[in-house]
């Protein structure tokens, strides 16, 4: 049995019969830790160092007795992280711009579209107020009061889009 399973690339001996007969789901984890392996082996200096940075960021918020909530395995998690590094590098490339560094600004530019790789599909703007909208209808609420409400009743998680734009959008929804 075991070799049949060698065969179709899967670990031999670590095979429960769900993996076995399931294709494994692959996280965001562990497609950066696969990456990684990659870029050291094709010698990508930049993309090993982006990849490093997220792996240590995702390590510290595992270990931080703060954020008791976080996992690794967790899609959502990771994204979040993800997208904080992206707003940060973003705004670095704001402030280099600013400053006449457009060589630096580039560097950060192409470390965005690293990490852009690893997020999952992102929802557009419409998708976005189409939900919200759909959520405001059921709800059946208006007026800037019943932000909260809605922000906990809409089904869009973290991953698929930031924060600040399901808030815009659900300010919009309001009429706020």
């Amino acid at each position: 049995m075991f070799r049949s399973v060698q065969r179709i690339g899967l670990p031999v001996g670590r095979q429960t019969a769900a993996r076995w007969y399931s294709a494994p789901t692959v996280t965001i984890n562990a497609r950066l830790k696969a990456d990684l392996k990659l870029s050291m082996r094709a010698k990508e200096k930049q993309r090993t160092t982006v990849i490093k940075g997220v792996l240590s960021d995702i390590l510290y918020a595992e270990k931080n007795p703060q954020s008791q909530t976080f996992s690794r395995d967790s899609d959502e998690d990771v994204a979040l992280l993800i997208q904080r590094a992206i707003k940060q590098r973003k705004e670095s490339i704001k402030q280099y711009t600013d400053g006449g560094r457009a060589d630096l600004a580039t560097a950060e530019q192409a470390e965005v579209e690293i990490l852009g790789q690893y997020l999952p599909a992102q929802l557009s703007e419409e998708d976005i107020e189409r939900r919200v909208k759909e959520t405001v209808e059921r709800l059946g609420v208006s007026g800037i009061k019943a932000m909260g409400q809605v922000m906990k009743e809409v089904a869009i998680s973290a991953a698929e889009a930031p924060k600040s734009k399901v808030a815009a959008a659900v300010k919009k929804a309001l009429g706020a």
